[in-house]
C-alpha cells in the first residue's frame, strides 16, 4: 500500500507542475501581465475560439477589433443623358451628370414647401379693410337702449350695418414664410429628377444664336418642339438656365432679349440655383 500511496503523490505534484507550465504559457500567448486577472474560461493553445474575459476586467481579451461597416451602394454616382445642338436638335454627344441630382427621390411634399414658399413671396400684401373706428360716421348712439322692442344698438359704424366697419377684416402684412437652404435645394433636385424622368430636361452645347428678335428665338423653339405651335393656344412653359460665373455674359444678351417677350419663358443663371 506505501507503494502506491507515494506513486500517487507524485503524480498529484506532476499534474500541478503541468497545469501551472500551460497557464504561464497561456498568459504569454495572450499577453497578459502577472498582476491581471485571468479569463473565466481559457482558449487551448492553437484554438480560434473566443473566449470571454472574466468579470471585472478591464478592456478585451481575445474579442476583435471593432470594425465600422458601410453599406455600398450598387448604382454608379453618374447617369448619362445627351446634349443637344440648341438650333437643330440634334444629338451631338452623350453626357455623364450626376445621379444625386438629375435621378434624386422625388419629394412632392418638398416641392409643395419651396412652391408655396415662391407663390407667397410673389403676394403683395397690401389688402386691407376699415374697422369700425376707422369708417365716416358718428359714435352717438341711434336708439335708446330700452322701449322700442327691438335688438340694442350702438353707433352706426358697427359691423351688421351697412357702410359699417368690417369685423376681423384682412390688413396689410407681409406673406412671406421661412425655409431652411437645404429643402429648397432638395425641392429643386426632385423636380430636376421628375423633368429628367419624363424626358422634358434637355441640355444643349450653348445658347447663342444669332440675332435679338423675338421672332427667330419663338421659330426655333418651335421647330425643336419645345414650344407649342400657335394652332394650340397655350403659353410655353420653358426655363433656360446657362451657367454663368458672373454677370450676363456677352454671348447670350441676344438670347436675354429675344426670350423677354415670349410668354412663359423665363432665363435664370444655374449659379443661382445652387
Amino acid at each position: 500500500m506505501q507503494p502506491i500511496g507515494r506513486t500517487s503523490r507524485l503524480l498529484c505534484t506532476l499534474q500541478q507542475q503541468v497545469a501551472k507550465a500551460g497557464f504561464g504559457l497561456t498568459r504569454q500567448l495572450h499577453g497578459i501581465s502577472e498582476g491581471a486577472q485571468a479569463p473565466s474560461v481559457q482558449r487551448p493553445i492553437g484554438s480560434n475560439r473566443r473566449v470571454a474575459p472574466a468579470a471585472g476586467t478591464v478592456g478585451t481579451l481575445n474579442w476583435p477589433q471593432s470594425q465600422q461597416l458601410r453599406a455600398v451602394n450598387p448604382f454608379p454616382s453618374t447617369i448619362q443623358a445627351w446634349m443637344m445642338d440648341f438650333g437643330s436638335n440634334n444629338p451631338l454627344e452623350i453626357l455623364d451628370v450626376q445621379r444625386s441630382v438629375f435621378a434624386a427621390p422625388i419629394r412632392t411634399d418638398i416641392i409643395h414647401r419651396a412652391v408655396t414658399y415662391e407663390r407667397n413671396l410673389l403676394r403683395q400684401g397690401t389688402h386691407s379693410a376699415r374697422t369700425r373706428s376707422e369708417v365716416r360716421g358718428s359714435t352717438r348712439k341711434i336708439q335708446p337702449q330700452k322701449g322700442t322692442g327691438g335688438a340694442r344698438h350702438g353707433t352706426r359704424r358697427a359691423p351688421q350695418y351697412v357702410g359699417g366697419g368690417k369685423a376681423h377684416g384682412p390688413k396689410s402684412r407681409s406673406h412671406e414664410i421661412g425655409i431652411q437652404r437645404k429643402v429648397w435645394l432638395m425641392a429643386l433636385r426632385s423636380v430636376l429628377s421628375a423633368k429628367y424622368a419624363q424626358d422634358q430636361l434637355i441640355f444643349v452645347d450653348n445658347m447663342n444664336i444669332e440675332s435679338h428678335r423675338t421672332g427667330d428665338l419663338n421659330r426655333v423653339l418651335q421647330v425643336n418642339g419645345w414650344a407649342p405651335l400657335p394652332s394650340a393656344r397655350r403659353d410655353a412653359s420653358i426655363m433656360l438656365l446657362p451657367l454663368m460665373s458672373g454677370d450676363l455674359a456677352a454671348s447670350l444678351r441676344n438670347m436675354e432679349i429675344a426670350s423677354r417677350n415670349i410668354s412663359g419663358v423665363s432665363m435664370m443663371n444655374a449659379a443661382d440655383a445652387e
